[in-house]
């Protein structure tokens, strides 16, 4: 039987919200999005997931500050099955910093013919930001986001792909 793996999980305060970052020595496990049902915890690991965590915390600060397009990072791929991880991995493939693909695009590119099931699929992406799901929008407008309809907006703003909204105050 193999060992567990350790888990270094630390919460990441960004402009967003609170992140949650796990990791193990095998790479990042998760992303937690501000807004989930669970809290962000915070797991004493140490060593390879102790640093696998902090440069993930690093990057996805720069991510979100503008200052980053691609991770560099290893992943844990633990408890995603096969079909999911090709269509999280296509996802990477086709849609790039800046881009967006559709529910049905994406699906006929990883071989899934019904759009609702890429949907299900997203909703359960353990790696938020880093695969990111928040590039997979409706044919007819943005679909919807583990995160929240605002937070995808956002992200797609931060991107580049929407048009920033203005901030008009208390006009």
């Amino acid at each position: 039987m193999p060992a567990q793996a350790t888990l270094t999980a630390i919460p990441l305060e960004t402009r967003i919200g609170t992140l949650g970052v796990e990791a193990t020595e095998e790479g990042l496990r998760r992303v937690q999005l501000p807004g989930e049902n669970r809290s962000p915890r915070a797991a004493d690991g140490e060593g390879r997931s102790a640093e696998i965590a902090r440069v993930a915390a690093a990057q996805l600060a720069e991510y979100l500050d503008g200052e980053r397009t691609e991770f560099e990072l290893e992943l844990d791929w633990a408890g995603v099955d096969a079909d999911h991880r090709h269509l999280l991995e296509v996802l990477c493939d086709v849609a790039p910093y800046g881009s967006t693909v559709t529910y049905g695009e994406l699906g006929r590119q990883a071989g899934i013919e019904d759009p609702r099931d890429v949907g299900a699929l997203m909703g359960r992406n353990p790696l938020a930001l880093v695969v990111p799901c928040h590039r997979v929008v409706a044919a007819d407008g943005l679909g919807g986001y583990g995160g929240g309809l605002e937070l995808k907006r956002r992200l797609l703003e931060l991107e580049g792909v929407l048009p920033p909204r203005l901030d008009l105050g208390d006009v």
